[in-house]
């Protein structure tokens, strides 16, 4: 009976799972009469659009992406690329490799409006905590036919649905001159808006960088740092891509780009970053080779997103092509590439910020010391100032900077090995909780054995004699193979959840060689990155919790009052 009950609720589940997307996918459609604003903004969302004027009533939205580092020299490593086929004859510029992202606008740069939206769309609703300080916007959509006249010509023309349109056939010049010219109608006309640093310096809107654009495709801040790391564009969530996207389908029939937002947008609430058009970036194109860039830039931009005219694998975050600058035919153009906007701000506007950086910078990579009380850098610094010769000044400069970077990339490394050991505890805790849960079941499982056997012995005494005599026979039997078997699975459990935890409390126990600020920083970090509305993340919060609490106990020297109980709650 339990197993059949078991099977029909299965299925269930899997006629909804089937059931639903394609309900949801229907309600993507738009009705009505085309409006204005289906040329800037058909999916508004007051909770996260940052919001700038533009000519002819029109608007530009914008998405904050925030960045995981809390320093203003920091910056993110990552991996960006796409895996690449063996013998792929791609593979020199269409790989994965190491990159780093940076920016130099932050929270605190935002207009009162702007700190406003971020409260809301900046801060993790699991954990309270905003995902970075480090933040740049990103267009929510294509820059669009309807965006780029009310810009680029003298005055207002009518919208129609081509309005709509994502803005092609243009070159990356002029979409440089877009950047320009809309950037002077902002100064003139609504510098309130722009982000403000001193009396000379504003944010400033751009293309943006392959890194910028790749990120926020791949879902940003809103996915977790595995997300970025092993999936192809973002969760998917058992979704067709196709419902993310325009892109050319199996039967290779020519189309056209589609209005912007008909279809969904991804993690961060952007729109066509897969497919519709491919879109430029502000970077020279450059090889790839041996994980990294190679140093020789081209003649050409590097193009991302694919477009309607590509087939699903060219159309993924990852993957990049050269957009040639000029061709014989002048400016390098295609029916298929638009771009959309970045907004960031100058490294050093004004002498307050100067400051904070050189701050940051005199402690960066200071740090590190040979024995207690002693630093070599300062010992560097003195026979700098006792150097005889220009020559040997100059030896002991270099020698103190390479300390220097040095001990930077220690401190990384420290930071790196920290934040994995947080995510090994909350794993920890969660393989414990796992066990526990399975062991239950098997214990469940056992009484519902009993259970059965313990009816089909009533049935029996209705049977004759001899007929209940063999029941009885095979009653017992089962109850000593099957159940017997059962309890040793619950017996296993049992060893394998008492070597877990006291593999766990090993890991806890070694947080006292950490340096508490690192250890609180990268808990931080750790937190934010369990961010999803999910039962698995639901269950990694409450890990979390439980692994804070008894870090907290082992740094006041409390080792004992781990307990196995605690985590099973």
């Amino acid at each position: 009976m339990f197993k059949r009950w078991l099977f029909i609720l299965v299925a269930l589940v899997g006629l909804v799972a089937l059931w639903g997307p394609r309900v949801s996918e229907a309600q993507l459609g738009r009705r009505g009469d085309f409006k204005p604003e289906d040329a800037y903004n058909p999916k508004p969302d007051q909770n996260s659009d940052m919001v700038f004027p533009m000519p002819c009533d029109l608007q530009m939205v914008f998405k904050a992406v925030a960045l995981p580092v809390n320093k203003r020299l920091e910056d993110m490593k990552t991996n960006l690329g796409a895996e690449s086929e063996e013998n792929n004859p791609n593979g020199f510029y269409d790989r994965k490799r190491i990159a780093y992202l940076g920016s130099t606008l932050y929270l605190e740069d935002l207009t009162p409006e702007q700190r406003a939206i971020a409260e809301i769309s900046l801060k993790n609703p699991n954990t309270g905590d905003y995902y970075g300080d480090q933040i740049y916007l990103i267009g929510k959509y294509e820059v669009t036919v309807g965006q780029w006249a009310a810009v680029m010509e003298d005055k207002c023309k009518t919208m129609t649905s081509e309005s709509a349109l994502p803005k092609t056939n243009i070159s990356w010049y002029e979409a440089l001159t877009f950047t320009e010219k809309y950037m002077s109608y902002l100064i003139k006309n609504h510098q309130e808006v722009l982000p403000a640093f001193s009396k000379k310096y504003t944010g400033l809107i751009r293309l943006p960088t392959e890194a910028e654009w790749e990120y926020a495709a791949r879902g940003g801040h809103a996915v977790s740092s595995q997300d970025l790391e092993s999936e192809a564009v973002f969760p998917l969530n058992g979704v067709s891509l196709s419902s993310y996207g325009h892109f050319l389908d199996s039967s290779g029939a020519k189309t056209n780009p589609t209005k912007i937002g008909s279809f969904r947008a991804n993690p961060l609430g952007i729109y066509d970053t897969v497919g519709n058009v491919a879109e430029m970036t502000s970077d020279l194109f450059k090889m790839t080779v041996a994980g990294r860039l190679h140093g020789a830039a081209t003649g050409g931009v590097v193009i991302k997103g694919g477009s309607f005219s590509k087939p699903e694998n060219e159309i993924l975050p990852g993957r990049r092509v050269e957009g040639a600058l000029f061709t014989k035919g002048g400016p390098g153009k295609s029916e298929d590439l638009g771009f959309r906007l970045a907004l960031s701000a100058v490294a050093v506007p004004d002498d307050i910020r100067l400051r904070e950086l050189a701050t940051e910078l005199a402690a960066f990579g200071s740090t590190f010391q040979i024995e207690a009380g002693i630093n070599p850098l300062d010992k560097l610094k003195a026979l700098i100032e006792k150097a005889d010769t220009p020559e040997e000044k100059a030896i002991f400069e270099s020698l103190r900077t390479d300390m220097q970077n040095y001990n930077v990339a220690v401190m990384r490394e420290k930071e790196a090995s920290i934040r994995a050991h947080c995510n090994s505890l909350i794993h920890a805790v969660y393989s414990i909780r796992n066990s526990n849960m399975r062991k239950r079941l098997t214990e469940s499982q056992l009484r519902i054995l009993y259970d059965e056997l313990e009816e089909a012995a009533t049935d029996a005494r209705q049977l004759p004699a001899n007929q209940r005599a063999a029941m009885n026979k095979k009653i017992d039997n089962i109850r000593s193979t099957e159940g017997n078997k059962i309890k040793n699975e619950i017996s296993n459990f049992d060893i394998t959840i008492r070597n877990q935890f006291n593999y766990y409390k090993n890991l806890v126990n070694k947080v006292v060689e950490f340096d508490p600020k690192i250890l609180v920083e990268q808990l931080k970090f750790v937190k934010n990155d369990i961010k999803n509305n999910d039962v698995y993340s639901d269950d990694m919060r409450k890990c979390f919790n439980f692994t804070v609490v008894h870090i907290n106990e082992v740094l006041n020297g409390k080792t004992n009052r781990v307990k196995l109980e605690d985590l099973l709650k």
